[in-house]
C-alpha cells in the first residue's frame, strides 16, 4: 500500500489488494472518503492512517459505484454517513466476481443520490454528478479548486471495461468527463493520473470498436475479434500493463458473448 498527497487537505491511500483506493478529503477534524479499499487488511490500515496519523474523523464515505472491492471500509467507520446513487443494489447484486468475505462488505448506504449534487466541503466544492459507464450507478466527482476529477472505474489505466456496460454508454461518459478538462485524475485503482487518461481511454474505445466492424466483415469473426490485441488499440502503442491486458480480454469476450459494436454510437 502507499499514501499520494494530492493536494494540501488530499491524500490518496491506496491499498494491496486489486489497488483499490480511498480518497481523503480533509475538512478540519473530520474528513470525507471517495471509495474504501478492496480487502479487511487494507481498510484496517485506512482506519489507522485516519483516525490515528492524521487524527480526523470520517464524517461521509461517498461510492462512486457499489462494488465490492470498494466497500472493504465501510464497516469500520459506523458513524459516517454512506453516499451513493440509488442504482446501488442493482451495482452490487450484478457484480460477477466476487469473493463471499467481499460479499460480507455491504452496508446499505445512508444517502442515495439520482442525477447528483454539489456539497461544500472545507475549501473544496464537489460536484457529485451520475455518470453512467462501467455501472448503471457510477457517481463522479469534480472538484475544481484542486483540478481534479474522480471518475470511479469508468477508466481502467488507459482503457474502459465493458463487462457491466455497452459502448453506446460509454462513449458520452467519457466525452462528459473530457469535457471537465480537469489536469488531474483519480480513478477507483492505483495513484493519481495524467487529464489526458480519459484522451487515451476514448482512443481505446475507438479503435476497438474500428476494428471489431473491420472484422465482422469476414467469416467466422468471433475468433479474430477474440485475438485483438491491445497494443493495437493504445494511444501510444508499446506493451499493455497486466491490469490493462487483463480487462481487455474481457473485454472481447463480452464483444462476442454479447454483439457489442452491433449498434452504431
Amino acid at each position: 500500500m502507499f499514501k499520494q498527497q494530492v493536494d494540501s487537505d488530499i491524500q490518496l491511500f491506496v491499498g494491496e489488494t486489486y489497488q483499490s483506493n480511498s480518497t481523503i478529503l480533509i475538512n478540519d477534524g473530520e474528513v470525507l472518503l471517495v471509495d474504501s479499499v478492496g480487502s479487511v487488511k487494507d481498510a484496517e490500515a485506512l482506519k489507522a492512517f485516519v483516525e490515528e496519523e492524521l487524527k480526523k474523523e470520517v464524517r461521509f464515505i461517498l461510492a462512486t459505484h457499489y462494488f465490492a472491492d470498494h466497500l472493504a471500509g465501510l464497516k469500520c467507520f459506523p458513524r459516517a454517513q454512506i453516499i451513493a446513487h440509488r442504482n446501488y443494489i442493482h451495482t452490487f447484486t450484478t457484480e460477477k466476481y466476487r469473493t463471499d468475505e467481499e460479499a460480507d462488505f455491504f452496508v446499505e448506504p445512508t444517502i442515495l443520490l439520482g442525477d447528483g449534487m454539489m456539497m461544500k466541503w472545507g475549501r473544496y466544492r464537489l460536484e457529485i454528478f451520475h455518470n453512467p459507464s462501467h455501472t448503471m450507478g457510477t457517481l463522479c466527482i469534480d472538484v475544481p479548486e484542486a483540478n481534479l476529477l474522480m471518475v470511479g472505474d469508468s477508466v481502467v489505466e488507459r482503457i474502459v471495461y465493458l463487462s457491466y456496460s455497452a459502448p453506446e454508454i460509454f462513449f458520452p461518459a467519457l466525452t462528459r468527463l473530457q469535457r471537465r478538462a480537469r489536469a488531474r485524475i483519480i480513478s477507483s485503482h492505483g495513484g493519481v493520473m495524467s487529464g489526458d487518461t480519459i484522451d487515451k481511454a476514448i482512443y481505446y474505445l475507438d479503435r476497438l470498436q474500428e476494428r471489431v466492424l473491420e472484422l465482422r466483415r469476414q467469416p467466422d469473426s468471433s475468433g479474430l475479434i477474440l485475438n485483438i490485441s491491445l497494443e493495437s488499440c493504445l494511444a501510444e502503442g508499446g506493451k499493455g500493463t497486466a491490469v490493462e491486458e487483463k480487462y481487455h480480454r474481457r473485454n472481447l469476450e463480452s464483444i462476442v458473448e454479447r454483439k457489442l459494436f452491433s449498434v452504431a454510437a
